[in-house]
């Protein structure tokens, strides 16, 4: 659901103003807004006294179900009210998930951001997650290697793409496999940064395998 309030703004000159900005937004609805959102054209807004063009900060809630998305996005300013805002978060989704049936009910836990930067970065770097995990599906049966996908908020959770590679013929995911397949990716194209960190972070910590296979 999207949803725009109306809200009192004040440009830098001083001028009070009322414009319609946007505080709500579900992917799965307006998948068009993701892009917005991206590309900076979101609660722009111009003084009708001054012509004054600029973003009006506001809480912003980000919602993306196929990608297990969502964020509460705080204004900047609010990032020294960072404990309240996060149990005000909490009790907000905790209320919001008696409304759903049992089936509906959001199994991922939300995000606290502060400032719409902090958002933006967030959907560009999983994008280019999600460009590099495209290529990684469309070499796999070159490279002798299928795919396994998962849960994008553990992906999110552990800092890793959610696409992994395997060797071809297995469907679980174990350590040496993992590094094997990844080592194969990797030499055929090392421009995969992400893959690239994945793989120097499970060398380095040996255990997120686990984490992965909870």
């Amino acid at each position: 659901m999207t949803i725009l309030n109306l809200e009192k703004i004040k440009c830098s000159k001083g001028h009070l103003f009322e414009a319609k900005l946007l505080s709500a937004v579900s992917v799965s609805d307006n998948p068009e807004l993701k892009e917005a959102l991206v590309a900076g054209e979101v609660n722009i807004v111009s003084c009708p006294k001054c012509g004054e063009i600029f973003y009006a900060e506001c809480f912003i809630l980000y919602h993306d179900s196929k990608n297990e998305l969502i964020a509460f996005v705080y204004p900047l300013s609010f990032q020294e009210q960072a404990v309240q805002c996060k149990a005000k978060m909490k009790k907000e989704f905790e209320l919001a998930l008696l409304s759903f049936e049992e089936k509906q009910k959001i199994k991922y836990e939300p995000l606290l951001l502060f400032g719409i930067e902090d958002l933006v970065l967030l959907l560009r770097t999983e994008q280019d997650i999600e460009d590099e995990e495209s290529i990684l599906k469309y070499l796999a049966s070159k490279l002798s290697l299928n795919t396994i996908k998962i849960a994008p908020n553990l992906a999110r959770k552990l800092g890793i793409p959610k696409v992994l590679p395997i060797p071809k013929g297995e469907k679980n995911l174990e350590f040496k496999s993992l590094i094997s397949s990844l080592q194969i990716l990797i030499k055929h194209n090392p421009n995969l940064l992400h893959y690239v960190e994945f793989f120097e972070k499970i060398l380095n910590h040996k255990t997120i395998i686990d984490d992965i296979k909870k």
